[in-house]
């Protein structure tokens, strides 16, 4: 079988998409021996800030000389990159090969299409012989499928109202599901400047040692500082990153923690040209198009605040989002900022359909100029509509943003 051919098979091998729990998902990856995927291993877990800190985690451990696995999700056009091994994404071959490994060790134990992916990326990590492995938790924390190892450093990133269903209804709950990576006697370093009571009780519940955000590490007027085992280490304080600050001074610390605190040329460098695809990705043509996977309240937020800094004409916006997000709340963000709106259905029974997005809008005194059945078709109508002075944004969900990328054939 070919990658979309079990990519097919294993959406289809488990009754329901998200199963959360790891006690099917732990056993098969005894029995496959990755548990253990590398000398280094840092889980990271929050709302939003996740993809950016393991990014970032990735680029300090590398300008080490270290070699590297890092594994996300969801991807945004091709499965390959939830694995990526030196920063290139692993092979169709690669995934296959730990696909039917997966499949003959499981025998009769069924697993959900993210349990397949994240003992993939740990069984190719293994064979890789990764020095770092760098591991993003999918839903939640405690019961997510990657933690079912155990990592040397936790990440914790800005807890927000996401996934309520699965999570809880309030920042508490959620935060208690997120501290469910944490281990006893081990680092968890904490990136939200407000965090729940119920993340630092955990901490005490669990015996984790927490290093938290403006207390041990952060911003002040000389600049940024970190913790290390002989006391706080300085660094000068670059120009705005292009991702958000919080993610890397929690990456900066956290390898500091593991052992390889950064140089000063390799902070600056990760202020200055750190990208990640889908995250305030800019393309300078067909048309200056800022991109950003931003798919709940809080990340809507973050993005207008960026969005009001870098306007210039007008603003023309490509919207698809799914049905279990605040869509009223992200969408009233960004009205003020938005000339002409663009929603799209997506290609997903879980999505909201354009109209409804369009009627929220507009209730939201926001300008429509249609609805369409394909993000492609949107992005071409806010082409045609606009200046060449002006800006389209694209957000709501990776599966809009990485629609538009596939459509212009840019590389991720």
């Amino acid at each position: 079988m070919d990658l979309e051919d079990w990519l097919r098979r294993i959406e289809q091998l488990h009754p329901r998409k998200w199963d959360l729990g790891l006690e099917r998902v732990g056993e098969v990856g005894r029995r496959l021996g990755v548990l253990t995927p590398a000398d280094h291993v840092f889980l990271v877990a929050g709302t939003n800030g996740k993809g950016s800190t393991c990014e970032a985690i990735s680029r300090l451990a590398s300008a080490r000389g270290l070699r590297v696995g890092k594994t996300t999700s969801p991807h945004l056009v091709r499965f390959n990159e939830r694995i990526v091994v030196d920063d290139l994404a692993v092979t169709d071959e690669e995934v296959c090969a730990a696909f039917a490994t997966i499949d003959r060790a499981r025998k009769d134990i069924s697993l959900s299409y993210f349990e397949f992916a994240a003992l993939a990326a740990l069984r190719v990590f293994i064979e890789r012989e990764v020095d770092v492995a760098v591991l993003e938790v999918g839903l939640g924390g405690r019961l997510d499928a990657m933690n079912i190892v155990d990592p040397d450093i936790s990440v914790i990133t800005r807890i927000a109202m996401d996934h309520e269903s699965w999570l809880g209804t309030d920042r508490e709950s959620i935060a208690r599901e997120k501290a469910g990576i944490m281990r006893a006697d081990r680092f968890c370093v904490i990136a939200d400047e407000s965090p729940p009571q119920s993340l630092t009780v955990a901490t005490v519940e669990t015996g984790a040692r927490p290093v938290r955000i403006t207390r041990d590490f952060g911003v002040d007027d000389d600049g940024l500082f970190i913790r290390t085992d002989t006391g706080e280490r300085r660094f000068h304080r670059p120009g705005p990153p292009q991702l958000p600050e919080q993610s890397l001074l929690a990456a900066i610390q956290a390898v500091s923690l593991a052992g390889f605190t950064p140089s000063a040329a390799d902070v600056h460098a990760l202020y200055s040209d750190l990208r990640l695809p889908g995250r305030f990705q800019q393309l300078p043509a067909p048309r200056r198009t800022l991109l950003d996977v931003a798919h709940n309240p809080d990340a809507a937020v973050w993005l207008a605040d960026r969005l009001a800094a870098c306007k210039s004409g007008e603003c023309h916006a490509v919207v698809g989002v799914y049905a279990d997000k605040d869509y009223n709340a992200m969408l009233r963000s960004l009205v003020p900022l938005v000339d002409r709106w663009y929603p799209s259905d997506l290609d997903d029974p879980r999505a909201v359909a354009a109209a409804d997005l369009a009627d929220c809008l507009v209730a939201c005194g926001g300008s429509v100029a249609g609805t369409y059945g394909k993000v492609s078709a949107a992005y071409d109508d806010a082409l045609n509509n606009s200046a060449a002075t002006d800006l389209i944004l694209v957000f709501g969900s990776f599966l809009t943003v990485g629609g538009v990328l596939d459509y212009l054939h840019v590389p991720v």
